[in-house]
């Protein structure tokens, strides 16, 4: 029998404070989310992830350290139940198809606001994949 969380938990990855601040408040006002702490690079999130099982895992794809999108590829393939939802201002065609490569269950631009977001993690949280407007125009309109 599988038990549904009450709350996602969600990690998230970013080097910008205020960001992740930002993001730390608005989830923490949500009643389906749970913050479970904030990386400032993707070198120690397949650890922290082994380690605390957080049902999201928020990435930004500007990051110092190791490349994010190698380091989700890796995840995914040994975290099976983590999903990686990207939230970053670097929208390209490029990146959303290596992002997706790589296993990500979500892609949604920093440009499209918190609400995208929120409806996002929501599908991804309910087993869909997630990809906000500017980045579903830029992917489907090819």
């Amino acid at each position: 029998m599988t038990v549904v969380p009450t709350k996602l938990s969600v990690l998230c990855v970013d080097d910008n404070l205020h960001v992740a601040d930002a993001l730390r408040l608005k989830l923490s006002r949500e009643s389906a989310f749970e913050w479970q702490g904030w990386l400032t690079t993707a070198d120690d999130l397949i650890a922290t992830v082994e380690r605390d099982h957080p049902a999201l895992v928020l990435l930004d794809l500007d990051l110092p350290g190791r490349d994010p999108l190698t380091v989700t590829a890796e995840l995914t393939q040994r975290c099976h139940a983590a999903r990686v939802v990207v939230f970053s201002g670097l929208v390209r065609a490029d990146l959303i198809d290596l992002a997706l490569d790589a296993g990500v269950w979500g892609y949604v631009s920093k440009n499209d606001g918190e609400g995208e977001l929120i409806s996002a993690l929501l599908k991804v949280g309910n087993g869909d994949i997630a990809l906000s407007p500017e980045v579903a125009a830029l992917y489907y309109g090819r």
